[in-house]
């Protein structure tokens, strides 16, 4: 993913005819922006056990994982503006076979999975309570620090959540990402997957 030119253009503009109002018009942009994000929409996937707030409705799409079937990957995914884009991943068990627990090295290994395929490099990463529940979390960027992404991770039960934004620069702190990852909770519901499997991370 990379960033419109139009929109580096457009962001150099801006830089060079900045003037001692900017704050003020800074303050509303930030203000518009999270009014926008407050009013996304909730989608819902009881089938899959989640809701969460996108900014328009999501493609959703379905996959084997490859070495370790019956563990199938489930990928919901949103753009803004072409540039950002939100997405949820549901890695779903057998009933019963979700690794438990699941310690800091399994994220670590997730969280790199993810950096690796997505060729950016881990800025920050540790625990983080989502939606109420223990997870893990991190920030990446690409090398050249043009693309900003955020990887939040829920366990529940047999399924692990994966919360995906990613964005300019900066992205991983804005309105939007922070709306996103908020929004999101879990729905009391059971896969409908069947057999066994590895206890490895899959790859985002």
């Amino acid at each position: 993913m990379t960033l419109r030119s139009t929109l580096v253009a457009v962001a150099l503009l801006g830089a060079t005819l900045a003037t001692a109002g900017a704050p003020a018009q800074d303050k509303k942009s930030e203000d518009q922006s999270r009014q926008q994000a407050s009013q996304w929409p909730e989608f819902q996937s009881p089938e899959r056990g989640f809701a969460v707030a996108f900014p328009s409705k999501p493609e959703a799409t379905s996959a084997a994982v490859a070495g370790q079937n019956p563990l199938v990957r489930y990928s919901f995914e949103s753009y803004e503006g072409g540039d950002t884009v939100y997405r949820v991943v549901v890695l779903e068990y057998p009933p019963g076979r979700a690794p438990d627990p699941l310690d800091e090295a399994f994220y670590v290994r997730m969280v790199s999975a993810y950096a690796k395929d997505s060729a950016s490099q881990v800025r920050r990463r540790g625990p983080a309570t989502i939606a109420g529940r223990p997870g893990f979390e991190a920030i990446t960027d690409d090398g050249r620090g043009k693309v900003n992404h955020i990887v939040s991770i829920v366990p529940a039960g047999d399924r692990i959540f994966m919360l995906i934004t990613a964005g300019p620069r900066g992205h991983a702190a804005s309105d939007g990402a922070e709306h996103f990852r908020d929004s999101f909770r879990v729905i009391d519901s059971a896969p409908q997957t069947t057999g066994s499997t590895s206890s490895a991370p899959p790859s985002p």
